[in-house]
């Protein structure tokens, strides 16, 4: 494996990216709009076979009475422009609508278009209605984004909101990662360091961070935790999955921007899952090329 960033301002977006809550009232351009729609069309499945759109809506959309049923955390002012991401299909839907949508997300962030996922899972019914959203898809988030407020109160407000403590603390990485088994977790070595640094810094509902990762026999696997008490109760449990694959968009964005060829394999796909507790799912491996 290489140990060196060629890309640097896409791995920097995968680092930097932090949820925007104060939105600056101005739309984007036709010209940005345009890239928009071409990062929705243009990114990469994770399963060909399950079928991706979205319903694009302004920031009318974000009236009080959906921000009520967000929740407070939930809790946005004025975006622009936000997109309601959904998926159709039998295999890993959420997994696959989360490792799409999150590279949208990143590479809004390369273009400075701030960006924040607000959770529907806990409501989804009533948000497909909401959102006119076909019966049979799942949708894990809205997606709000435009540029961020440059007001000194909007400034501050994005700056609190980021240092809440489930919206900023993250799990050091040797607490995450384990090397050949799941017996201890380690550091990782310097060639994963820039793939594991990526993984760690994705987002996840309520900051819940369901990944583990293990370096077994030259590939890396990825693990959700199967219960986690952040989640909730009731179908919040089902973040695990969009979560999920936001983590592996992440680590196929790092891949990309190091130049380092592979792909996904999910478990459907018949590979030997390596022993682990029975707290823990696999998700997915990557195999290198």
């Amino acid at each position: 494996m290489k140990n060196s960033i060629k890309h640097t301002n896409l791995y920097l977006a995968i680092l930097n990216r932090r949820s925007v809550r104060r939105y600056d009232r101005t739309v984007l351009d036709q010209v940005l709009i345009d890239q928009v729609q071409h990062l929705i069309v243009s990114a990469e499945p994770l399963i060909t076979e399950n079928h991706f759109d979205v319903r694009y809506h302004d920031g009318m959309l974000i009236d009080r009475d959906f921000i009520s049923s967000m929740g407070a955390y939930g809790y946005i002012v004025s975006p622009p422009h936000a997109i309601a991401p959904y998926i159709i299909g039998n295999h890993y839907p959420l997994v696959d609508l989360g490792y799409r949508v999150e590279q949208i997300v990143v590479k809004l962030t390369e273009l400075g278009i701030g960006t924040c996922y607000i959770g529907t899972l806990y409501r989804e019914e009533d948000n497909r209605a909401r959102l006119d959203l076909p019966a049979d898809s799942r949708c894990g988030a809205l997606l709000v984004f435009g540029y961020p407020a440059s007001s000194a109160t909007g400034r501050t407000l994005n700056s609190l909101m980021r240092s809440v403590p489930r919206g900023n603390s993250r799990l050091p990485l040797d607490l995450l990662f384990h090397q050949g088994s799941f017996d201890h977790p380690t550091y990782p070595t310097d060639d994963l360091l820039p793939i594991l640094n990526a993984a760690r810094s994705s987002p996840s509902a309520v900051n819940a961070q369901p990944w583990r990762f293990l370096w077994h026999e030259g590939e890396l696997h990825i693990f959700v935790k199967r219960y986690n008490q952040k989640y909730g109760l009731g179908p919040g449990q089902a973040y695990r999955y969009y979560d999920g694959g936001i983590c592996l968009a992440n680590i196929k964005l790092a891949m990309n921007a190091q130049e380092l060829e592979g792909e996904w394999i999910l478990p459907n796909h018949g590979y030997n899952i390596p022993s682990h507790p029975s707290t823990l799912e696999p998700l997915a491996k990557w195999v290198f090329r």
